[in-house]
């Protein structure tokens, strides 16, 4: 399912853009605020009546574990983007150390290692300031 240029849907790879926006949040790349902002950008983006309904029902969600976990009234299922390789989610890790200024709990890679793999991995922060043009001033 598209909405505009942007993969929101919950299906297979139909999802891709939102799969990654979930992770960003899951990462703490990105804030609840910032998740609300993408959907509107999305929405001002989207031709008339291609937005899904589930994306406008993640604006009602105020904390993260609501976005994350399947719900029936949102999405049935998180979607999964295949962008996502066991490389490029160090390299996230990496542009949250860079973004936030600190680490994700529950991870088992130091900022060193985050970093590196960022470097190896640039297509990610390419990916991210793509996605969320509205925060490149923030990470200037």
């Amino acid at each position: 399912m598209m909405a505009g240029q942007y993969k929101v849907g919950v299906e297979d790879d139909t999802g891709a853009d939102l799969g990654f926006v979930l992770s960003c949040l899951a990462l703490g790349m990105i804030t609840m605020e910032e998740l609300h902002q993408w959907v509107h950008h999305v929405i001002d983006q989207a031709p008339a009546g291609d937005v899904p309904p589930h994306l406008v029902a993640l604006l009602a969600l105020q904390k993260p574990t609501s976005v994350l976990m399947p719900a029936e009234n949102v999405m049935a299922r998180v979607p999964h983007d295949p962008f996502i390789t066991d490389e490029r989610f160090d390299a996230m890790l990496g542009l949250q150390f860079f973004l936030r200024n600190d680490r994700t709990q529950a991870v088992d890679i130091t900022q060193a290692e985050a970093e590196a793999a960022l470097n190896r991995n640039p297509e990610v922060a390419d990916r991210f300031f793509t996605l969320f043009p509205f925060l490149s001033e923030k990470a200037a």
